[in-house]
């Protein structure tokens, strides 16, 4: 199957943004990669921030698929144990020789201002992460499913950042630890 001409931008643009950043890899770098011109670019986006929120979107279509599976390959049907495979799921990608950072972390970083639409396309994965959460905690019957949330989401993110800015191996393993204690004491009785 051939892929489209829109489909080679949005993966080119992929692996540059995530090799060199989103603000220092030019349109141009985009286009001598996939061998096309600025016009024929623009019939597909109408900017270079368009490339990188479809960029966003598709990563976090295909990451969020490959998450899930995952957590229920892992976890089966228990809601504890898939919240808890999230973290294993982390240490996994953790030890990968190709670990960069997360993608969203790394735009919404780049691009600090929250109403700036990549901005919130980088945060939309984070939402979409913490709804399967809630929606785990809910089933397992937690006293305050919101705030429950919150604390797995600051594990989530904290492991990415210690691993990404400490080199710190073990952090998708500490996080799961804390994950652990914190459903064992937000059960409800």
């Amino acid at each position: 199957m051939a892929t489209s001409t829109r489909d080679r931008l949005i993966e080119s643009g992929a692996e540059l943004f995530f090799q060199h950043g989103f603000q220092s890899v030019g349109l141009d770098q985009i286009l001598e990669r996939v061998g096309i011109t600025k016009t024929a670019f623009y019939k597909h986006f109408a900017s270079k921030d368009d490339l990188i929120i479809a960029v966003l979107e598709k990563r976090d279509g295909d990451d969020m698929q490959t998450i899930l599976a995952d957590m229920r390959t892992r976890g089966g049907e228990d809601p504890r144990a898939q919240i808890l495979a999230l973290f294993d799921h982390l240490d996994v990608w953790f030890r990968q020789p190709e670990f960069r950072g997360c993608l969203f972390m790394n735009a919404a970083t780049e691009f600090p201002l929250q109403t700036h639409p990549i901005h919130i396309a980088a945060s939309r994965h984070g939402a979409r992460i913490a709804a399967v959460l809630k929606g785990l905690a809910v089933r397992m019957q937690v006293r305050d499913p919101d705030t429950t949330t919150r604390q797995l989401m600051l594990l989530f993110a904290g492991a990415i950042a210690a691993r990404h800015m400490d080199g710190d191996l073990s952090a998708a393993k500490t996080a799961r630890e804390a994950a652990d204690l914190l459903l064992s004491s937000g059960r409800a009785p």
